[in-house]
């Protein structure tokens, strides 16, 4: 048998939602009724041109992508009024997130960030070999900010923010981000993970690009697989100082980005109506989910992004077990809280009866 490091052996294998496939052969389930609402993908395909885009890029499959994905990049800067220079892609925004562990970590180190929250931090920092250092959320399932300010010590190099924070749906607003990275030394990388930004309906929220821009230890991570609907493509970039990103893609594997991704994100970016209409199709789906666990009288969490976390009375295995025999796919999480993401109108109906059953 090889021999392996001994702290990545502590790692469990990432666990994602179950497949439709898996779970409609094990409950003798036709497919095509099973409804997986467990891992925040867009309920909806790409926009059609996209679709087309993705079709045109297969015949140049035989060629390596661009490494620089200066198009993308490019398009990205237009789209955010950023420098091109500031910005940097990946194959999503867990790869990105895994570099910057690599980059900025290193034995003798250790990472701030909230938990419940992103498990990809713990991961990152186990690979990169930092110490994680998790700091339990404040009442209502918030960062506890004055807490991760406290602790930072002497070898931290890495504190992550979830903004909106991922499983709990909860925000903090861009002043109290501002307050906060203005606590932190400015030789931490603070990394504002925004994958669900654009999910957001707060007033007091704001994304955090102008620290981004402003600081050369801010860096915040977005995605194009939740609201563009390319989870598949692994599409992720980040904003940043371009000396900050130079450093960090020296970490980076060549080519993570797919030529077909960089084609979808690119078409993506050109269609902000049908984006908005999928905003607001994911916020009224959002409160399809909130009234009826409030008519239900179930505990939630009030979300600003397309799941919303909640819990039930009993273990959460039985929770999220009885709902898989009645054909619908949630996320357990620990103390018996479950995420389900926002679907269809349909599929959160679907959600919901399998409640009530």
């Amino acid at each position: 048998m090889p021999r392996f490091r001994a702290d990545v052996s502590r790692i469990s294998p990432y666990t994602p939602g179950r497949p439709i496939a898996d779970v409609a052969a094990e409950y003798g389930f036709d497919p095509t009724t099973v409804v997986k609402l467990a891992s925040n993908e867009a309920p909806l395909p790409p926009f059609p041109a996209v679709r087309e885009a993705m079709a045109a890029a297969i015949g140049e499959t035989n060629r390596y992508p661009d490494n620089d994905c200066l198009e993308l990049r490019a398009a990205i800067a237009e789209n955010l009024a950023v420098p091109a220079g500031t910005v940097w892609v990946g194959g999503g925004s867990s790869e990105l997130l895994r570099v910057i562990g690599t980059a900025a970590g290193g034995p003798g180190t250790s990472a701030v960030y909230a938990w419940p929250s992103f498990i990809i931090y713990r991961l990152a920092s186990i690979i990169g070999m930092s110490e994680p250092v998790e700091v339990p959320l404040a009442p209502g399932h918030r960062h506890d900010l004055p807490a991760m300010a406290a602790a930072i010590r002497p070898d931290t190099t890495i504190v992550y923010v979830c903004n909106p924070n991922n499983p709990t749906g909860s925000h903090l607003s861009g002043q109290e981000v501002a307050d906060f990275v203005g606590q932190v030394p400015a030789d931490v990388l603070v990394v504002i993970d925004e994958a669900y930004h654009e999910y957001v309906t707060a007033p007091d929220y704001h994304g955090a690009l102008a620290l981004a821009l402003e600081r050369p230890n801010v860096l915040v991570t977005r995605t194009f697989s939740k609201v563009f609907g390319l989870a598949a493509l692994r599409v992720g970039y980040a904003i940043g100082s371009p000396e900050t990103i130079t450093e960090l893609r020296k970490a980076q594997a060549p080519f993570t980005v797919a030529a077909m991704g960089q084609a979808a994100a690119i078409e993506a970016l050109r269609h902000p109506a049908e984006l908005g209409e999928r905003v607001a199709q994911n916020t009224a789906g959002r409160d399809q989910i909130e009234r009826g666990l409030a008519d239900r009288s179930i505990e939630y969490v009030p979300s600003q992004a397309n799941f919303v976390y909640f819990r039930l009375d009993g273990p959460t295995a039985e929770t999220t077990t009885a709902l898989l025999r009645h054909g619908v796919i949630v996320r357990p999480f620990a103390d018996g809280w479950v995420r389900v993401t926002v679907g269809t109108p349909y599929e959160n109906g679907r959600f919901l009866s399998a409640l009530d059953a």
